[in-house]
């Protein structure tokens, strides 16, 4: 942990299959401007992704330090996983890079663990998973994050993992209602493997959620996968 006056500004980057978006917090965590977004290059290689960030960078006005959510295993500030974006990514130095290039110290986490940071009440077994281009995992116990789990390639039903089953392109090809559906079962079997005490749900599609939820299932903001970046310096 490293220790900050009062002033210090961390800019919150959130990078998506379809967004990336970016947040000045203050040291609570607390919004300083507006969210800014734009859509993820094509294709979606690490110095497109970059030039993005710094464009955002310029629309947000001053910070002190970077924190970063990517959708891959991350580990050491490299990328070592991206599935959702491009295979130049892996092996990727993203936080030296973009250190850099903004001028500025980075970190870097899995994009729904940061989801997580942002949303957990810090009590028992938390599960949170994101629902967008692809299906991201977080799982906490007792506050504590197990790093590294990407579910969402594990296998669900019909041989297919939860990501094939419920990611955007299977949203669409087989419509809102049935994915719901599907939902519902990846709800009822993640509760049988985790035992957990609360399931958070969040990415962009979470939206779309309109079946009956247990009442220790919860879906949350979006946004949250941007409020999550201060926790990163608190690690």
């Amino acid at each position: 942990m490293i220790e900050v006056d009062a002033s210090t500004r961390t800019l919150s980057v959130d990078i998506g299959g379809s967004g990336v978006k970016v947040m000045i917090l203050d040291t609570s965590g607390n919004p300083l401007s507006e969210r800014f977004r734009v859509n993820t290059p094509q294709p979606p290689i690490p110095g497109s992704i970059l030039n993005a960030i710094s464009q955002l960078a310029l629309s947000v006005g001053e910070f002190d330090r970077i924190s970063v959510g990517f959708p891959g295993v991350v580990r050491n500030g490299v990328t070592e996983t991206a599935v959702n974006l491009h295979p130049d990514w892996i092996g990727f130095d993203l936080a030296g890079e973009l250190s850099k290039q903004l001028q500025k110290p980075v970190r870097v986490i899995n994009d729904a663990d940061m989801q997580g940071l942002g949303t957990i009440a810090g009590k028992g077994v938390e599960l949170v998973i994101t629902l967008g281009t692809g299906f991201g995992s977080a799982l906490f116990i007792d506050g504590r994050l197990v790093p590294n789990l990407e579910m969402g390639h594990h296998r669900f039903r019909k041989g297919e993992s939860y990501e094939q089953q419920l990611g955007r392109f299977t949203l669409e090809k087989i419509g809102e209602q049935k994915w719901n559906q599907r939902l519902g079962k990846a709800i009822s079997s993640l509760q049988y493997l985790f035992n957990y005490d609360f399931l958070y749900i969040g990415g962009g599609e979470a939206k779309l959620v309109n079946i009956q939820l247990p009442a220790n299932v919860k879906i949350v903001s979006n946004l949250n996968g941007l409020l999550g970046g201060i926790a990163l310096w608190r690690m």
